[in-house]
């Protein structure tokens, strides 16, 4: 089984150029190169992949086996965080997705590159999905093994994984889009290009109160015979608000209680972040506020979602660019040894004659 799901998972390498000076002692210009996994999902050449591993990159290879080949950005699905390759040639067999929507209690097997092997699987446990919609593993994982697969023991695909709880973004638990989403995302992607999301730049927190408020809406429909008193019990409290975001330029503040969104009430932080998400970007929202014990709406102008290309050097290598100059680091150096030269010049002043 784990050979025949093995022929499922591909390396990815994406390239792309940094300034040398992210590292001290690096050249003008250096190349970072970051190693993860994509799951073969058709018989023609398309592979899925963790969007954050090929955003920003300015080359990106597939590597399968002994064979090596460029691969195109077909589309990237801000919804999910995955993205869509081509290399326009088979490879492998394509996954074999599960039917079903859950997988608590379940063995599973997580593979993906791990250290330089393309496919190194670990045994672990589904712990079942979580309030943001992704399943939750316990299985080691490492950078590498991102947009590898998460399988059952009868070799189908439970979900794409796209990160790690733990220091680095790895550790013992493991996070995956669920299977039932991928032909959706697929689909969309090929024949639509990218799925844009909504965004607003907040961060935020389950809440419930008891006893309940009670307040009158900001808004209430024409049909409802005038306004009444709303109870509210459950909403979303704002952890951050994210600097020169929708949501701060509209108002609103870290403490703020959202309790509901375009006239409709918010049972938790999922449904606020689906419901923004599915905001057509440039639109506005209006979201209801409890601030010192008083309602307000605020309308937002909602933004796009941007994903930010993998910052963490250990999930890949970093190396100097042959062609660059290394005059900064001899700068460093003679200004090092001029520092030195006072020390010791200070020294024998202070011997005397």
């Amino acid at each position: 089984m784990i050979y025949e799901i093995s022929r499922s998972v591909v390396t990815v390498e994406a390239t792309r150029s940094v300034p040398g000076d992210l590292l001290e002692g690096a050249a003008d210009e250096a190349v970072h190169r970051l190693i993860t996994s994509g799951t073969i999902i058709d018989s023609v050449g398309h592979i899925i992949v963790a969007a954050v591993s090929v955003t920003g990159y300015d080359q990106i290879v597939v590597r399968f086996e002994n064979r090596q080949l460029p691969a195109r950005l077909v589309g990237i699905d801000y919804h999910t965080g995955l993205a869509l390759l081509s290399v326009g040639y088979p490879l492998g067999q394509p996954v074999r997705l599960t039917e079903k929507h859950g997988c608590v209690g379940q063995m599973i097997v997580a593979i993906g590159n791990a250290y330089g092997l393309r496919a190194s699987p670990t045994l672990g446990f589904c712990a079942g999905t979580r309030p943001d919609g992704s399943l939750q593993f316990s299985a080691a994982i490492t950078p590498g093994t991102i947009g590898g697969g998460v399988f059952d023991l009868a070799g189908r695909l439970l979900g794409m994984v796209i990160g790690g709880i733990g220091r680095d973004g790895s550790g013992e638990t493991g996070l995956a889009v669920p299977a039932h989403k991928l032909p959706t995302t697929v689909n969309h992607l090929l024949t639509r290009g990218d799925r844009v999301a909504g965004y607003i730049g907040i961060t935020t927190a389950d809440i419930e109160i008891s006893p309940g408020i009670e307040l009158t809406p900001p808004i209430q429909p024409a049909s409802a015979g005038g306004r009444r008193l709303m109870i509210v019990e459950k909403g979303t409290i704002v952890t951050e608000v994210m600097d020169d975001s929708p949501a701060s330029r509209s108002g609103l503040r870290k403490g703020d209680l959202l309790f509901s969104i375009g006239n409709r009430s918010i049972g938790s932080a999922f449904e606020l972040m689906n419901r923004v998400r599915h905001s057509a970007p440039g639109g506005v929202i209006e979201l209801g506020v409890i601030r010192h014990n008083r309602p307000y709406l605020i309308r937002v102008n909602v933004g796009q979602r941007q994903l930010s290309p993998v910052g963490n050097f250990s999930a890949g290598q970093l190396t100097p660019s042959p062609s660059a100059h290394t005059r900064d680091s001899i700068y460093r150096e003679v200004e090092r040894l001029k520092r030195s030269l006072i020390k010791l010049e200070n020294r024998l002043r202070n011997l005397g004659p």
